[in-house]
């Protein structure tokens, strides 16, 4: 058998494996026409369509099989080697080439060819498409029809050979339908036979926040350019690190971007190379045939700033969505509730009404930063609510729940039991109790009032941005000084639930961390280690206790990577994070001197002052309180003079709060010994006998004697 005929036949067996049909360019029947041509008429395109899905499907299976041959063909080479006159062509075992030649063989590219020609879509596909998007994304007709014509737009130019079918700008406020508008999209173009896959991929560019992670930002985009899915959405662009927004840079304005590194695929990820010049490497990748989608909640005229002009030449399309009017909050309401009434009809087989009433709750009620997001998360609680109450309650399916409204709060009932509807406490619940939390705190009146003040200047600045009117926003950051135990902490979990009942932030969780959760021991992973931590507290606070150790000279590369990240971070998300760094005077004043930005992003400075005696001794008395005791008022006198003798010596050491704790946990242990002893004395009073007033604390060795002014006038220099 001859090369030629062993190539041959070796191509067909791999081609009949996949397809089991025959070439194009022959035919069992003298009469057949050829399956898929250029000039086919509307009837058989319908049918083409279908034989490209197929075709499609199938090369990926034969770019498996190709793969699987690699091994057998090695295999027939040795064999074949062991006889002189009779060796395998070298070019059988080019793979890349055999995939060439089947393609042409099998009239993959002509398939290809007329997959071209066949996307001439018509325009009444796109106005179905239309209608549907905007019966999803209430109250944005104008922007719907923007991004239907900019999926449109290639199947109307013409697609240009190498680069995107499309680069598109999508921008507005959270909550207004960005991404839902790309989904649905998608779908509708897939539901129409024109995408194969309705499948969106989306890259979080703020996930990728140094050099370090290179190799996982190109394995994430390989998977999306090699995706079945036409669609692929970049966010969070602006917080994006400089080399990895110049590939995305490079994909729009020239369709592929060179790699630095030569690169191999292993089980379809994307590994460097580490063995020299493979046939298969991969040295560039390709944004061909993409939709290339950008997703903000700038201003358009802002996107420059990350990506530069020729980055916007490109972009063909900007669509740019309205934040939520009256009237499409109602409709997105009246949508959410038909929703909610079908799937607790189907799911928890039941029938319920959402009046009138609780859709104006709700309008009420929503977080007007997050948009149709926010309603469709109250709609969510209410559904979990409404299963709590069917599985707690002896329901059956011929019974209806009502639901209704009472307290500015609501609720379902069924069978006499009530529940309540939302899940969470609305904003001013939660502001009186953390306000009733403050008034039992002993002290810090300078701080409480301070928390306090924040609340009148965020609700007068939500009020002129509701009216239109240019707000004065002021940065939220802190610094806390003081000794340990003075109460840092604990006013810092106060501020965070309350700066997210005010609405100055979204989710009011604390992230309390210290040098060892945010620097690395090895070069390059801080940076990624400071981004992970941050990511968390985005929405709440980040409180960084000893904040100083960040910092331990010029030499600490580590330190000052981490400091730089988190000043980026800070400027970033200034919106939605705290952060609050605490610390001594004299070390926070060091710190500050490290990073020129620190000192601005930080205006407010609260300083936490030691406790005097006679607040130790109502510490001490709310200590033993919640432990199920009563200090006896007798002992309350020389209790007062110990801490203050104590104090006074070295407060830093003895520990302010954790002083008075450690008091009573020891007066309880003694106080268990007497009552050993006499077990007729009263169990739950802590009498003078139970105290310990020895003096155990070392005297400071050197004060420090940085005052609130040093700090004050080192930040505003």
């Amino acid at each position: 058998m001859s090369k030629d005929d062993r190539r041959r036949e070796e191509k067909e067996r791999l081609w009949n494996e996949v397809l089991n049909k025959p070439r194009t360019y022959e035919s069992t029947d003298a009469s057949q026409e050829i399956e898929l041509t250029i000039n086919a008429n509307e009837k058989e395109k319908e049918s083409q369509k279908e034989t490209l899905k197929r075709a499609d499907l199938a090369m990926d299976e034969l770019n498996k099989i190709l793969k699987k041959q690699q091994k057998d063909l090695e295999n027939l080479s040795n064999e074949m080697k062991k006889h002189e006159k009779d060796t395998i062509d070298p070019s059988l075992m080019d793979l890349d080439q055999l995939e060439k030649d089947i393609r042409r063989d099998y009239g993959v590219e002509e398939m290809k060819s007329y997959k071209q020609e066949m996307k001439q879509v018509e325009n009444s596909v796109f106005e179905d498409i239309y209608n549907v998007v905007i019966s999803k994304i209430m109250g944005q007709k104008d922007a719907m029809k923007l991004l239907v014509n900019a999926f449109r737009r290639p199947y109307v130019m013409g697609e240009e050979s190498g680069r995107p079918k499309n680069v598109i700008l999508i921008s507005g406020p959270e909550g207004s339908g960005r991404h839902e508008a790309v989904t649905q999209m998608a779908r509708s173009l897939y539901e129409k036979q024109v995408f194969i896959s309705d499948e969106v991929c989306t890259i979080d560019m703020s996930r990728y926040t140094s050099g370090a992670q290179e190799t996982i930002f190109l394995q994430d985009l390989y998977q999306a350019l090699q995706s079945k899915g036409s669609v692929i959405c970049f966010e969070h662009f602006e917080n994006g690190f400089p080399s990895f927004l110049r590939m995305i840079d490079s994909l729009v304005t020239k369709g592929s971007v060179v790699l630095s590194k030569r690169y191999v695929l292993s089980k379809g990820v994307l590994v460097e190379n580490q063995t020299g010049l493979v046939t298969s490497s991969v040295d560039s990748l390709s944004a061909e045939g993409k939709y290339l989608i950008f997703i903000t909640n700038q201003k358009p005229s802002k996107v420059q700033d990350a990506f530069g002009a020729d980055f916007m030449y490109h972009v063909l399309d900007t669509v740019v969505l309205k934040p939520l009017d009256e009237e499409s909050v109602k409709a997105i309401i009246a949508q959410q509730s038909e929703a909610l009434q079908k799937k607790a009809q189907e799911n928890l087989k039941t029938q319920i009404t959402v009046p009138q009433e609780v859709q104006d709750w709700v309008a009420a009620h929503y977080d007007k930063t997050q948009g149709a997001d926010s309603i469709s998360a109250i709609f969510y609680d209410f559904y979990v609510s409404l299963s709590e109450l069917v599985l707690s309650s002896d329901h059956k399916e011929t019974d209806s729940i009502s639901i209704t409204v009472r307290d500015d709060i609501p609720y379902a009932v069924c069978h006499g039991q009530e529940i309540r509807l939302s899940r969470s406490k609305n904003s001013q619940e939660e502001i009186d109790a953390v306000n009733a939390e403050l008034d039992e705190i002993v002290g810090l009146n300078m701080v409480k009032d301070y928390i306090r003040s924040l609340q009148a200047h965020i609700a007068m600045q939500q009020r002129r941005r509701e009216q239109g009117m240019k707000t004065a926003e002021v940065s939220k950051h802190m610094i806390f000084t003081g000794n340990p135990g003075t109460g840092k902490t604990t006013i810092a979990r106060l501020i965070s639930r309350y700066m997210k009942a005010i609405g100055a932030l979204s989710q009011g969780q604390l992230v309390e961390v210290t040098r060892a959760d945010l620097v690395a021991q090895y070069v390059g992973q801080t940076a990624p280690l400071t981004m992970s931590v941050i990511k968390s507290a985005i929405g709440g606070v980040l409180f960084i206790d000893e904040a100083y150790s960040l910092y331990r000279g010029k030499d600490d590369s580590f330190g000052l990577e981490c400091i730089d990240t988190l000043v980026k971070a800070m400027e970033d998300h200034r919106d939605d994070l705290i952060v609050i760094l605490a610390g001594y005077k004299k070390e926070m004043a060091v710190f500050l001197e490290s990073n020129s930005g620190l000192k601005s992003r930080f205006p407010n400075l609260i300083d936490f002052p030691d406790y005097t005696g006679e607040e130790l001794r109502k510490i001490a008395a709310l200590q033993a309180k919640g432990k199920g005791y009563t200090i006896d008022e007798a002992v309350f006198e020389k209790l007062e003079s110990y801490f203050n003798e104590v104090q006074s010596i070295n407060a830093a050491e003895a520990g302010n709060g954790r002083l008075a704790r450690n008091v009573v946990e020891d007066a309880i242990l003694r106080q268990s010994e007497r009552i050993v002893k006499d077990p007729q004395a009263d169990m739950s009073l802590l009498k003078e006998e139970d105290f310990d007033f020895t003096i155990k604390v070392k005297p400071a060795e050197k004060k420090d004697d940085t005052t609130l002014e040093d700090l004050m006038k080192l930040m505003n220099k």
